[in-house]
């Protein structure tokens, strides 16, 4: 058997009614606008998807899986044979899709957006001028699982070769996994079914059953339709899902939300550990991995403090390694960082005036909070090759000030015992170079590549991090307001936005490569 569920794009719009014109009616009821439809897009899908939907966006180089091509009329979720049908898509740009950085935009757009988005998506492609979607497959009533019902399943699951792609044990390690890739050419993964809550056309048995019938677009998981009678197709979709044992089927999960900064009489503390911060109420917020991986960073849970002067966002999460190193070419640091629109911002308001949460977009820039593990580290010592190699042997060092070159000294010596000449990093002024002043940087962006950090006068975040049991805590501080105009502004009793991504260094996360939400309304007390 061929992938059961796709690697899937990481904005899979898919098309609601072909080249409606505004004010015309939907299948859906009402009417779209694909003017509006055209504006959001540009908005929220093109730089995933591209400016012409040819899944070429600014983005597109750190996702995987790729960003869909909606030129070419193949989705992969569907609850046809052919063309998805209206629900089909407004389901998958409203819940987004499990295990991709598809988000589900239920709560940043409304239903009338999501329609006149999709209505603008169809214009994309011919195929839906061509012909119209197919009729839905009906799902019969699930039967009850019984044990013959499951050996029938795990008969299939070999007779039709699903071990070839999936692996004998379901965990997408198969002879052919690989091997495999889309329709565009790209490599995709085969789904590993020991993990539950990621499948991407929905994780109930009933779900499965559908896709078992229709296949995934673009893939090489085929479409069964009649090559297996009902019975076989539940017997498979039952042996499948309880490969992940009993963990319950994912249900779709809120993306947005509003993050509440309480009101505290005391200082705002900068250390994870003080009083204040064990009290405060947790928020949990969904993180999207951008790269597909078997271990996920599923959420970051936010508290939030300010007394009047000063602002604090503490960042928890799960990790079972404390990566604090960077010191050679294959060792990556954890991260984390807090995003805010550099100016004033209504959170989905009218029009949607709030930068991308893809790291800003031209003309509507970000201010990002960065906090490093490496860089907290520094702070109490500088961290060199000599950490990574102690048995290094220096024949001669003749870059230190007031130290012989062949004493072993030098080697160790504090960069600020270095001869400024041989310094020419933090001569030129590279900020990676200077000495370390807090674990967090102040960067701002404009889009994809773009991201800058600010001068040193506008370098006035302090952070801590402290890890234990497999657990980090980080606490980044600032004033309400500073005077540099990349800096964001906060005020008691107003609003903004703000988006969360976490770095995991131990699976290879870097630059691009993280999980991220989407924005967040931050919400100040009075």
């Amino acid at each position: 058997m061929r992938r059961l569920v796709g690697a899937v794009a990481v904005l899979a719009l898919g098309p609601l009614t072909f080249a409606l014109a505004s004010g015309q009616p939907s299948s859906g009821g009402g009417s779209v606008d694909v003017a509006r439809g055209r504006a959001l897009y540009a908005q929220k899908c093109a730089v995933c998807h591209g400016a012409e939907g040819r899944g070429d966006g600014p983005a597109e180089f750190v996702l995987f899986p790729k960003p869909r091509d909606l030129t070419s009329g193949i989705f992969k979720v569907r609850s046809t044979s052919t063309l998805p049908t209206d629900d089909d898509l407004m389901r998958v740009i409203g819940q987004g899709l499990p295990g991709t950085a598809m988000p589900g935009w239920a709560g940043a757009l409304t239903v009338a957006e999501r329609r006149d988005l999709v209505a603008f998506v169809k214009t994309l492609s011919p195929v839906f001028r061509e012909r119209p979607p197919g009729r839905p497959l009906v799902v019969p009533p699930a039967p009850k699982p019984t044990a013959a019902l499951l050996a029938l399943g795990k008969k299939f699951y070999v007779e039709a070769e699903c071990f070839k792609c999936h692996g004998p044990g379901g965990r997408g390690d198969g002879e052919s996994a690989d091997t495999l890739k889309d329709d565009w050419g790209h490599p995709i993964v085969p789904y590993d079914f020991t993990i539950p809550g990621r499948m991407k056309a929905g994780g109930t048995v009933s779900d499965v059953f559908r896709t078992l019938k229709n296949g995934i677009g673009g893939t090489p998981m085929p479409a069964y339709g009649d090559a297996l009678g009902d019975e076989e197709t539940w017997g498979l979709a039952y042996y499948v899902t309880s490969l992940a044992g009993k963990a319950p089927a994912a249900r779709p999960v809120a993306e947005t939300g509003a993050v509440r900064v309480r009101r505290v009489a005391g200082a705002v503390p900068a250390d994870p550990d003080a009083a204040a911060w064990r009290r405060a109420a947790r928020q949990a917020v969904p993180l999207r991995t951008l790269w597909l991986r078997a271990e996920q960073v599923a959420e970051v849970r936010v508290a939030a403090l300010h007394d009047g002067k000063t602002i604090g966002i503490l960042l928890e999460w799960d990790d079972p390694v404390a990566d604090q190193a960077a010191l050679s070419v294959d060792e990556f640091r954890d991260a984390a960082a807090v995003q805010f629109p550099a100016g004033a911002t209504a959170l989905h308001g009218h029009a949607h005036a709030e930068p991308s949460y893809v790291m800003g977009e031209r003309g509507r820039t970000v201010n990002i909070w960065h906090w490093k593990a490496d860089w907290q580290r520094d702070l109490a010592r500088f961290r060199d090759a000599h950490d990574r190699h102690p048995a290094l042997v220096v024949d001669d060092f003749p870059f230190v000030s007031g130290v012989r070159s062949s004493d072993a000294a030098a080697v160790r010596a504090d960069a600020a015992q270095h001869d400024p000449l041989f310094l020419t990093g933090r001569a030129a002024g590279n900020p990676m170079s200077q000495p370390r002043r807090s674990a967090v940087e102040s960067l701002i962006a404009e889009g994809i590549g773009t991201i800058t950090s600010q001068p040193p006068a506008a370098q006035v975040v302090a952070g801590q991090g402290r890890w234990a049991e497999g657990r980090w805590r980080v606490v980044m501080v600032r004033a309400l307001r500073t005077p540099s105009a990349g800096d964001a502004q906060f005020a008691p009793g107003e609003s903004s936005a703000v988006a969360f991504a976490v770095w995991d260094g131990a699976r290879g996360d870097r630059d691009g490569q993280k999980a991220v939400s989407l924005w967040q309304t931050l919400r100040l007390d009075r």
